[in-house]
C-alpha cells in the first residue's frame, strides 16, 4: 500500500499510521477467525462454548478497528485502538479459562448453559458453521507447533492487547507533543 489511498471521493486520502494499525488488526482478527474454520471444518476441530465467545471476541476486535480506521480523526483512532484494547483483555480472560479448564478436565464447561446462551445468540442460528458450539471445552486436539488451539488463542490476544496498547500510548504521547508546539 503508498502513501496514499483513493478515497471513494476520487481524490486523495492520507492514512495516518494509527489509521493503517488498525486496517491491520481488523485484518489479523479476520484471519484468526478463518484459521478456526479452518481447523473446524478441515481438522474436525469442533469449536466449544469459550470458542465461539473468542470468535465472537476476534470478529468485535475487526469491526472496531475498521470502524476506527474509517475516521480521519487521531482522536477516533485513539479511541477505536482503546475499545479493542479492551475487548482484548476479555478475550485473554475467556482464553485463560479455555486453557485452564483444558488442564483441568474436571473444571470442563462441556455442555452447560454457556452453550445455550451461545448458541440462542441469532447469529448462531443463521451462521451455524461459525458460531454454534459443537465441542466440549475440555477436548484438546493435536498440538500446532507444541501448543493447542486454547494456548494459540491466548497468545494472540495478549499479542493483540500488547501491540494495541503500545500503540495507543504511542499515539497519546505524539499528540500530546504536539499540542504544545
Amino acid at each position: 500500500m503508498g502513501e496514499y489511498i483513493m478515497a471513494i471521493s476520487g481524490g486523495p486520502q492520507r492514512f495516518s499510521g494509527q489509521r493503517m494499525l488498525l486496517i491491520l488488526l481488523g485484518i489479523v482478527c479476520l484471519g484468526l477467525v478463518a484459521g478456526a474454520l479452518y481447523f473446524q471444518e478441515v481438522m474436525g476441530q469442533a469449536p466449544c462454548p469459550l470458542c465461539i465467545v473468542q470468535r465472537y471476541l476476534f470478529l468485535l476486535i475487526a469491526l472496531v478497528a475498521f470502524v476506527g480506521a474509517s475516521f480521519s480523526s487521531a482522536r477516533a483512532n485513539r479511541g477505536a485502538a482503546f475499545v479493542a484494547l479492551l475487548i482484548a483483555l476479555a478475550g485473554v480472560g475467556v482464553a485463560a479459562r479455555l486453557v485452564y479448564v483444558q488442564g483441568h478436565p474436571a473444571a470442563s464447561c462441556g455442555i452447560d448453559v454457556m452453550q445455550l446462551w451461545t448458541d440462542a445468540i441469532p447469529l448462531a442460528q443463521w451462521m451455524p458453521t461459525l458460531f454454534q458450539a459443537t465441542g466440549m471445552c475440555g477436548d484438546v486436539y493435536e498440538p500446532i507447533l507444541g501448543l493447542g488451539m486454547a494456548q494459540w488463542s491466548l497468545t494472540a490476544f495478549v499479542v493483540i492487547a500488547v501491540a494495541v496498547a503500545i500503540g495507543w500510548w504511542k499515539a497519546r504521547r505524539r499528540q500530546r507533543r504536539s499540542m504544545f508546539r
